[in-house]
């Protein structure tokens, strides 16, 4: 055959390839999870409405499935949001309402070439995820048979290629009468094989996820059985031409078979999926050409080396063979050589800052064997190879090294990101907090993730060993140092409660406590967590005496603060249903008794409306509703904490969230303006310079009402009055008697406990 209808048949079959691979399908990466909601050991008030995955890459939502478990292992079903064609990086899944307990949403994302990405997403609804590592448990028997299946594939895939290099490079030399026109034939129709199946792995792998529409027109399942289609009629056409040939065994057929697999199997894998296909593509060649090119001759050589027929020849003869195939094989070992090195090295620095764990360790472990053996045996060879009468054992050493880095390139190259994931994806410094022993919340601090499970656990180990007082200083003293805790301070302390109220009997006991920072977090996190205990047909009747053992005294700041806590464990009760929590306040009878229980409910009707509930039949346009429906008696108290709510739907806009307060009138105006000051102050950090330019930017006539509402809050949220003095020495004079009238006020009622 000559060179250019040998060039034209390479050219020819690699098109072929291409225009089938290209043809497949959408390309499909394989990909991670960068992101969930909820998060992975997140604690949830409330039941989610979906749940939703962020991937590195775009992936099609149809290869994605989902299974959610609660920690009992009962199965919940989940219903796809995003099942139409088309690559998105963001996949949803509705659920339905979730009963407290500890879930797990095992995920995984079969890629265009069948390769299956996997993980879970640990939650908590209403309790947190604790010690917990798996819930979901990862791939099914069947799904992991196919993945090991696809790995084995992968690996003789590779193996295969260096044959067909080997026999290439050294088939035209001295071993050629070793290299059979028969052996050839059937290292092409092994290769073909095991493209086919590749190809047939990749197919199943799809079928088994469910992805039955895509699987018949999935890059790997059609390129991979092109490939094998052409290798297997390079094989036939192989065995007939050399039956007519002579002298010289014609190795053409494993050049051209080595370029269609190299070429025609990057493009069916996974290399187009990348950001950059072209570049990948070319990188992808140029390695894995090159890495082929390298081990095969040399394994080839060996390989020969150990047949009787070799070793029945005369140690002259044996030279002379050696030699000849040495001098074709050092060329293309240089080359090659250079060729890996360079392209290994930038495919690793552009995967680096992705680059988890166990694949940073298989490809350091590949790097130290190719550097530190396969290299150095290399040169050494090169430099003695003129002395050789057998193949040295060092050579036998090199060719095993460069065996062992075609495996780890085949496990990188289908490497799961998800694996490290695939029990729960906590941080490791987390787990070990997570054991229940540790007390110091400072090592917290430093956590990416699972910083609030930790805290949790820490501040629970506190509450226990030492009692609430100790849980809840510790907490504001990490407050004053770690921002996260600053965000969440009430969330924090309302944990402390949740836990006291499992470790602590007497509801005396547990109140009795100075629990009044970050707004009384703490009682209303007992509270919550006591009510829970009680069953919904009991509930009404004890509910008018629940809080009789915090009202001594009477009306006392603990004992509203127990009411305002049984207010949001009402609505935790309810679903966060807003109306039908208030009538249960009803049931307290006295007013004082129920504006303090109603208070609890409009707070946690915005704090679940920040953690992503929604209520069928809100109106998105309207940001005085509820307090527009309640009944007239209530609307004041509802005003009070409706602001949250406004400020956080205009995204902070202060302006903005006047403009609705002065949209309302009469007791319900003064009760907005009071209840901004109580925002503005947290969000200015109780500083005065910061709430006074901020309570300006509403109605000159109100403005103190806001100032009011700031300096009461400085009180409750300390406990003290410092920060309240700074704000009333600091505002114009006609503000100043309000403002210290609203500051003796809050602290008379914290003087009473």
């Amino acid at each position: 055959m000559s060179t250019g209808r040998v060039g034209r048949l390479v050219l020819a079959l690699v098109l072929a390839t291409a225009g089938l691979a290209l043809t497949a399908g959408p390309a499909r990466a394989h990909t991670s999870l960068v992101a969930s909601s909820p998060a992975t050991g997140e604690r949830l008030a409330y039941s989610p409405d979906e749940i939703v995955l962020t991937f590195a890459t775009a992936v099609d939502p149809r290869t994605v499935t989902a299974e959610l478990r609660s920690a009992d292992g009962d199965v919940v079903a989940v219903q796809p949001l995003s099942g139409e064609a088309g690559e998105t990086t963001v996949v949803a899944f509705g659920v339905p309402r979730l009963p407290h307990a500890v879930y797990g949403l095992a995920w995984q994302s079969i890629g265009d070439d069948g390769h299956r990405v996997l993980g879970e997403v640990l939650f908590g609804v209403g309790t947190e995820v604790g010690g917990t590592t798996s819930v979901a448990g990862g791939a099914t028997l069947t799904a992991r048979t196919l993945d090991t299946a696809g790995l084995a594939l992968r690996i003789a895939w590779y193996v295969a290629l260096a044959l067909l290099a080997g026999a290439a490079a050294v088939g035209h030399a001295g071993l050629a009468g070793r290299i059979t026109r028969r052996r050839i034939g059937g290292l092409l129709l092994a290769s073909a094989v095991v493209a086919l199946g590749r190809g047939g792995v990749a197919l199943a792998v799809l079928l088994e996820a469910g992805a039955g529409d895509l699987a018949w027109t999935s890059r790997g399942t059609v390129g991979f059985a092109a490939v094998g289609v052409l290798l297997g009629l390079l094989a036939i056409g192989s065995t007939r031409t050399g039956a007519r040939t002579t002298g010289r065994i014609p190795t053409t057929p494993a050049l051209v078979a080595l370029v269609v697999a190299v070429v025609g199997g990057t493009l069916a894998g996974h290399a187009l999926s990348r950001e950059d296909p072209l570049l990948a593509v070319t990188f992808g060649i140029l390695h894995l050409g090159a890495a082929a090119a390298w081990t095969g001759p040399l394994l080839v050589m060996l390989l020969v080396a150990g047949t009787p027929a070799w070793r029945a020849l005369d140690r002259e003869e044996r030279t002379l063979q050696l030699r000849a195939s040495l001098r074709r094989m050092v060329p293309v070992a240089g080359w090659s050589l250079a060729v890996v090195g360079a392209t290994g090295l930038l495919l690793a620095a552009r995967a680096w800052s992705g680059m988890e764990g166990g694949v940073l360790v298989a490809l350091v472990l590949k790097a130290v064997i190719v550097v530190g053996v396969a290299v150095p045996l290399g040169l050494w060879h090169h430099r003695t190879r003129e002395g050789w009468a057998d193949v040295p054992r060092t050579a036998r050493v090199e060719a095993l090294g460069l065996v062992v880095a075609l495996v780890l390139g085949a496990v990188l190259v289908g490497w799961d990101p998800g694996w490290g994931q695939g029990t729960g994806g906590l941080d490791p410094a987390v787990a070990a907090v997570l054991d229940g022993t540790a007390d110091d919340p400072t090592v917290c601090r430093d956590l990416e993730v699972g910083r609030g499970a930790c805290y949790r656990s820490t501040l629970s180990t506190i509450l226990a060993t030492q009692g609430p007082q100790a849980a809840i200083d510790a907490a504001v003293a990490a407050q004053a140092v770690d921002g996260y805790v600053a965000e969440n301070c009430h969330q924090v302390v309302h944990d402390i409660g949740n836990d006291a109220a499992e470790q602590i009997e007497d509801m005396a006991d547990a109140l009795s406590v100075d629990g009044s920072a970050c707004w009384s977090g703490y009682f209303h996190g007992f509270i919550e967590a006591r009510l829970a205990e009680i069953d919904d047909d009991a509930l009404s009747g004890q509910l008018p005496t629940f809080c009789d053992g915090a009202a001594d005294p009477r009306y006392s700041f603990t004992h509203y603060n127990c009411l305002h806590g049984l207010g949001h464990g009402l609505m935790l009760r309810v679903d966060a249903d807003l109306f039908e929590a208030l009538p249960l306040c009803r049931d307290l009878e006295e007013f004082w008794l129920v504006r303090s229980c109603a208070s609890g409910a409009f707070m946690e009707n915005v704090m679940a409306a920040q953690q992503g509930l929604t209520t069928p039949g809100v109106p998105a346009d309207d940001l005085r509703y509820p307090c527009t429906e309640v009944d007239d008696d209530l609307a004041e108290d509802c005003w009070m904490m409706q602001t949250s709510m406004i400020i956080w739907r205009l995204g902070g806009d202060i302006p903005g969230a006047f403009e609705w307060c002065d949209s309302v009138e009469g007791l319900n105006r003064t009760a907005c303006y009071r209840s901004m000051g109580r925002d503005i102050s947290s969000i200015a950090a109780l500083d005065p310079d910061g709430v006074i330019e901020r309570c300006s930017m509403g109605s000159a006539d109100a403005a103190h009402w806001c100032i009011e509402g700031a300096a009461s809050n400085a009180v409750y949220e300390t406990s003290a009055r410092e920060s309240a003095d700074a704000l009333c020495a600091a505002v114009q004079p006609d503000w100043t008697g309000p403002c210290e009238a609203t500051r003796d006020q809050a602290l008379a009622t914290v003087a009473l406990g």
